[in-house]
């Protein structure tokens, strides 16, 4: 029986093509993807400045934010919009005049069912009083952990005659962990515009 060298090599070089591409496959499983990567964020210098427009109240806000007055149909007078234009991302602020601790619980009661309503996204919700000695201010600050549209609210009141309430929100939908940095660095913003903020009585 003669055998057919050409058929045979032909053979031997199939074979060996399946084997590498068998083998191949089978390294496939020790593959790890890498985790998805975000562009790095360069935060600027904090430096502070105070703003003040002859309302009830002033408070320090950082050289990179600007602040708007809200130009909605049902805003009132002295609710500002404090944009962070780089970061794409807002506080806004509503302030209340007010006459007696019965307005002043209606206007927290109202803060706690507004952060409620974040709460069928969020994660959790971490609730925290404050009180600044400074100006013998109290209020709440309720921080929204997880994929809620609004992380962090706050309201702040003298109990006698004025109360303002704070919601942060990014501008546009995002993912909760690209923009936790940017997050962590606004939080401190926000809190120093707590700290600061002064009434005029």
């Amino acid at each position: 029986m003669k055998l057919n060298l050409r058929n045979l090599k032909h053979s031997y070089s199939i074979n060996l093509v399946a084997l590498m591409v068998l083998g191949s496959l089978a390294g496939c499983g020790n593959y790890t993807p890498k985790p998805h990567g975000y562009p790095k964020v360069d935060f600027p210098e904090k430096r502070y400045k105070t703003f003040d427009d002859d309302c009830a109240f002033r408070f320090d806000i950082p050289l990179y934010a600007v602040v708007e007055k809200d130009t909605h149909m049902l805003s009132e007078p002295c609710w500002y919009n404090v944009k962070f234009p780089r970061f794409g991302a807002t506080i806004y602020l509503t302030y209340k005049p007010i006459q007696g601790v019965k307005q002043l619980d209606s206007l927290s009661d109202e803060a706690f069912k507004l952060a409620g309503e974040h709460r069928k996204k969020a994660d959790a919700i971490e609730e925290k009083e404050i009180y600044i000695q400074r100006t013998k201010s109290k209020g709440m600050i309720f921080e929204l952990l997880g994929p809620a549209a609004t992380p962090f609210n706050f309201y702040l009141s003298d109990e006698k005659n004025h109360y303002v309430r704070g919601s942060f929100y990014f501008d546009n939908h995002t993912n909760t962990d690209s923009v936790a940095p940017i997050y962590a660095f606004l939080k401190s913003d926000m809190m120093n515009l707590i700290n600061s903020l002064e009434w005029r009585d």
